[in-house]
């Protein structure tokens, strides 16, 4: 394997794969999880004073695991001239 120097333009590669990757499914999961709790608001008839927070916070929770998720997948990816590799340091 060779090491690859890490220069600003594979830094931003990496950057730019995490941002949008995350803003992107997270927003749709954040949105879901939300929709979902308020439409179960809606449907028990709970005063939306009480599940537009819930809905907040069932959507930021819900972003954990995607952010998780975004890491995994953005670790995989297979750039034009370079990979991400995890590489072990016990010799």
């Amino acid at each position: 394997m060779v090491e690859v120097a890490i220069t600003w333009d594979k830094v931003t590669k990496v950057w730019w794969s995490l941002v949008w990757r995350s803003l992107l499914f997270g927003f749709i999961a954040g949105f879901v999880a939300g929709f979902i709790i308020g439409f179960i608001g809606a449907i028990a008839h709970i005063d939306i004073s009480i599940t537009r927070p819930l809905c907040v916070i069932g959507g930021l929770l819900t972003g954990i695991p995607v952010g998780f998720w975004v890491i995994k997948y953005v670790l995989n990816i297979r750039y034009k001239d370079f990979r991400i590799a995890l590489v072990s340091n016990v010799q």
